[in-house]
């Protein structure tokens, strides 16, 4: 009889072909990506058409989004950064050099109509 091992979760992979390795970080970034989603919905009490509605997407995208099988482009997530005011930052990094593309919207939607409704100039 064959004897299994339990392996240490960081050694699981260690074999694998470099191009496996990447593939699985494109899909665990997808994954942190559609949680972030399904937090926001969660948080905000709304449901995936809610979600659509705000980021004039369909249902249909929402639930794509958020199952994490779907890759997004950059300008796709930036534009969604800006209708839910989000931060959006993408960093590239080397021992050579360092860039850093970051948005931030200074005050969102919901703030605005806070401020305009104590009657402070925006």
């Amino acid at each position: 009889m064959m004897e299994k091992k339990l392996v240490e979760a960081y050694t699981f992979f260690e074999e694998e072909s470099r191009e496996f390795k990447q593939e699985m970080a494109v899909e665990n970034l997808l994954v942190d990506i559609a949680c972030e989603f399904i937090n926001f919905r969660v948080k905000n009490k709304m449901s995936q058409k809610d979600l659509a509605e705000k980021l004039q997407i369909t249902q249909a995208m929402v639930s794509k989004l958020e199952s994490g099988e779907y890759n997004p482009t950059v300008k796709m997530l930036f534009e969604i950064a800006q209708k839910l005011s989000w931060k959006f930052n993408i960093q590239f990094e080397s021992s050579m050099r360092s860039s850093e593309y970051s948005f931030e919207q200074a005050v969102s939607e919901q703030n605005e109509e806070y401020i305009d409704s104590m009657g402070f100039a925006s």
